[in-house]
């Protein structure tokens, strides 16, 4: 018996809990009863859009995540499943029970079955050897498109009410980015001013101690002339005064000399 196209539920038989995608794997889940906490329609993680392939296979693939439930490609027993965004095909296959069903890999040299170990929330669905366990058989139940899409629509709006606000957020923190943006831009034209204003300074300096240096070397040269100057005028009027006691002396000795010669011819 063939499945037909569209949204299914897929419950374990033993357990109860749904197969529902879960961090990449799919997992054993309950949710709350109808009316125990509101009517917040169908849950879609519990709906599996199962479609059939042209070798008379299935793909199973999550309403809410678009992720389809997979295997690596050679599986072992107990090994858990996974889901990927990649076609992965399966069997799906009525037991003798009406409406119970198994669903087993089609590339193992062995037909490995989906079955929920306990009933523990977010048990990991595996795969398993005994197809004729309840606890590896599951209702595969056809759910109504009306409320899939109604809850499509709930999950539209979300998202519509989601892309609002993260573009309110956008434009707030472009606003922001923009001002950011401007203060930079100050910030970088005070900075080219102080580097303007700092060079000028350095130059400023630099010929200042230009000016200061060659004042220095100017006033050291006027210093030694000066000095020199003053050197030879003192020499020169040195040797002067040594001329003129020279001279001087040499007189008074020749004026001392004839008085000498005279007290001598008088003693005579």
């Amino acid at each position: 018996m063939f499945i037909d196209p569209g949204a299914y539920t897929i419950q374990n038989v033993t357990h109860g809990n749904y197969a529902v995608q879960r961090n990449g794997s799919v997992v054993g889940y309950a949710n709350y009863t109808e009316g125990s906490m509101g009517d917040d329609g169908i849950d879609l993680v519990t709906v599996w859009s199962i479609s059939r392939l042209d070798n008379s296979k299935y793909t199973i693939r999550n309403i809410a995540t678009n992720d389809y439930a997979a295997s690596v490609k050679f599986p072992t027993i107990e090994e858990n499943l996974i889901t990927t965004r990649n076609l992965h095909q399966w069997a799906i296959k009525e037991t003798a029970v009406k409406g119970r069903y198994v669903i087993c890999t089609t590339g193992a040299h062995i037909d490995l079955f989906w079955g929920l170990p306990d009933g523990e929330l977010d048990t990991p669905v595996s795969l398993r050897d005994r197809p004729n366990t309840p606890s590896n058989q599951w209702e595969v139940t056809k759910v109504d498109l009306w409320e899939v899409v109604g809850a499509l629509r709930v999950q539209l709006i979300g998202y519509q009410n989601e892309d609002k606000s993260l573009r309110e957020n956008n434009q707030k923190l472009l606003g922001e980015h923009l001002k950011l943006l401007d203060e930079h831009t100050r910030l970088q034209d005070e900075h080219a001013k102080l580097q303007v204003g700092a060079e000028r300074l350095n130059a400023d300096v630099v010929n200042d101690a230009r000016q200061e240096r060659e004042r220095l070397v100017q006033a050291e040269a006027e210093l030694k002339a000066s000095y020199e100057t003053a050197s030879r005028r003192e020499r020169a009027r040195h040797l002067q005064a040594e001329a003129a006691l020279k001279e001087s002396y040499e007189k008074l000795l020749a004026d001392s000399v004839p008085k000498s010669s005279q007290r001598r011819c008088i003693f005579m």
